[in-house]
């Protein structure tokens, strides 16, 4: 398996495998430099983005496809994504989810209440259109930093 940037030419492929999990996609095209991409066989089997918020990043939609699921892949593509947004300078990461909960508490995210986030996240489509009231908003803060949650 071959893990890579995604580029534009990939959009299509991504915008199909998160919308086959009724992940939002739509705006993928504004954050493309920030994705990552799994391919097997020259076909995107995985995906996972990241929005730059300042000193803050929105990890989004990490998803498998389902024959590949259970391998380790999105833990190895939230890394990547992980490594990039802290090489760049962010200190906290942030996400939303209705399903996936107790899958990002083991990668070391904890739940937090909507009323505490910042205004750079909440700015966010994701946070504003596409990610219900339901969905829980979740953070991973960066290991040595001191930042209020």
């Amino acid at each position: 398996m071959n893990y890579r940037k995604a580029t534009a030419a990939d959009l299509a492929a991504i915008k199909a495998l998160l919308s086959s999990s009724k992940l939002p996609s739509s705006d993928c095209d504004e954050h493309i430099e920030n994705f990552i991409i799994v391919e097997d066989k020259d076909k995107i089997i995985g995906t996972g983005g990241l929005e730059i918020c300042g000193t803050n990043g929105l990890v989004r939609s990490i998803v498998v496809a389902p024959k590949y699921r259970g391998n380790g892949i999105a833990r190895k593509i939230y890394q990547r994504i992980e490594d990039k947004a802290y090489h760049s300078g962010m200190t906290t990461l942030y996400l939303l989810t209705e399903s996936a909960t107790e899958y990002f508490k083991k990668l070391g995210f904890v739940v937090k209440k909507r009323s505490g986030t910042p205004e750079s996240i909440m700015q966010t489509k994701q946070f504003k259109e596409f990610c219900p009231s339901s969905a829980v908003l979740m953070c991973h803060e960066k290991s040595g930093t001191n930042n209020e949650k």
